[in-house]
């Protein structure tokens, strides 16, 4: 290839700042994994938090059934009550009656009236039955949300923790990183970042060599010849296919 492997003096200073802004790269993608270490959520907190949201979901699907029972309940309750009231009060009138006519028109209203008292009885008995039930299944859900309740309380205690000191590690290594950033010159330190942000947090990678060809370390593309050329000589240039800087690399 040439002169592939020369670069004069003027050159170096331009490699030197490549080889610092791959350096900074390391750090900008050790910041990125700690961010988004301490933006997860450990396996353990979820796996609990998703058993207590779903008991708690439950338990409001039970309480809202309960309430629907206690509502139908009530209301049959209060009909039997009324009608009792009414069959007490068509009896007195009966023994009031004047003759046989009226005695058998007082019989089939109280007679109407007790048979509709024993059919709400018999629809109230298997709405208690599911109330029974019902309460059966909210104290086991309760029972169940006791025991995860603490242990969620705990785990989010130390998930906490755990993001305080991923925060301060993070703040550690941005004020590392600032410091390195003050040795590259402005204008790659800019082109660099808009490539990092436009490729997932790669804007400079290395150029591989393969035998006699050169590939692109970040998407494996063969590098033209004269791009090569570019790249080894210290000048600023991108990857014609991914668009990121290039750098020789320390060989």
């Amino acid at each position: 290839m040439g002169n592939v492997n020369g670069a004069d003096a003027p050159q170096r200073g331009q490699l030197e700042a490549l080889k610092a802004l791959y350096a900074l790269q390391e750090k900008d993608l050790e910041i990125d994994r700690l961010q988004k270490e301490a933006e997860s959520l450990p396996e353990e907190l979820l796996a609990v938090k998703a058993q207590v949201e779903a008991l708690e979901r439950e338990l409001g699907d039970l309480l809202e059934r309960q309430a629907e029972l206690r509502k139908a309940y009530t209301r049959h309750s209060l009909d039997i009550e009324d009608l009792t009231a009414k069959e007490k009060q068509a009896e007195a009138e009966q023994r009031q009656a004047q003759n046989a006519r009226e005695q058998t028109q007082y019989e089939n209203r109280i007679q109407q009236i007790k048979d509709r008292i024993k059919e709400l009885l018999e629809l109230s008995t298997p709405i208690m039955e599911a109330m029974e039930e019902v309460e059966a299944q909210i104290a086991q859900v309760e029972e169940g949300l006791a025991g995860l309740r603490p242990r969620l309380e705990a785990l989010l205690q130390e998930n906490t923790l755990r993001v305080e000191a991923l925060k301060v590690e993070i703040q550690r290594l941005q004020e590392e990183r600032e410091a390195m950033a003050q040795g590259i010159p402005t204008p790659v330190l800019k082109e660099y970042e808009a490539i990092r942000r436009a490729r997932k947090g790669t804007g400079i990678v290395r150029m591989l060599r393969q035998g006699q060809v050169f590939r692109c370390e970040g998407c494996n593309v063969v590098l033209p010849t004269h791009v090569a050329q570019k790249v080894v000589q210290g000048q600023l240039t991108r990857c014609p296919s991914c668009g990121r800087l290039l750098w020789k690399g320390e060989g």
